[in-house]
């Protein structure tokens, strides 16, 4: 778990992260993210992707996801109890939360793209001083 310098919010960098905040289990919330859409972003294309999500994020999917469609995904006793709930309009708060997901999706590509070139980078400085000598 980070804090994010710009927003100030949480960000939860694992499943078990994500199941902790939430006072679950990782099984429990991996079904969430199936069933109920529950906000996981992956840095890679596949299914086995890291999973990353903010405590805002989850937060407000907290208080607008419908747990009365089934029991068994319900909520423990006191889960929720402490997520904040919003003001603000359900519209706003959505094209907000596509907002962060777009930027944070576009921060982790850009930061594995600029891991990958310094790779590259290291690997031919490397040759110009073997060749050097």
């Amino acid at each position: 778990m980070r804090h994010s310098a710009n927003a100030g919010s949480l960000i939860l960098n694992s499943w078990k992260e994500i199941a902790t905040y939430l006072g679950r289990g990782v099984r429990t919330v991996q079904r969430w993210e199936r069933e109920l859409h529950l906000p996981v972003r992956r840095l890679g294309k596949g299914k086995r992707s890291p999973v990353y999500s903010t405590a805002a994020e989850l937060n407000f999917w907290m208080s607008t996801v419908d747990f009365a469609r089934s029991p068994r995904l319900q909520p423990q006793r006191g889960a929720s109890a402490s997520l904040p709930r919003t003001s603000m309009p359900f519209e706003e708060s959505r094209r907000l939360l596509s907002s962060v997901h777009s930027l944070a999706q576009a921060i982790a590509e850009n930061s594995v793209r600029q891991h990958h070139q310094a790779e590259i980078l290291q690997a031919r400085i490397l040759q110009m001083r073997s060749r050097m000598k």
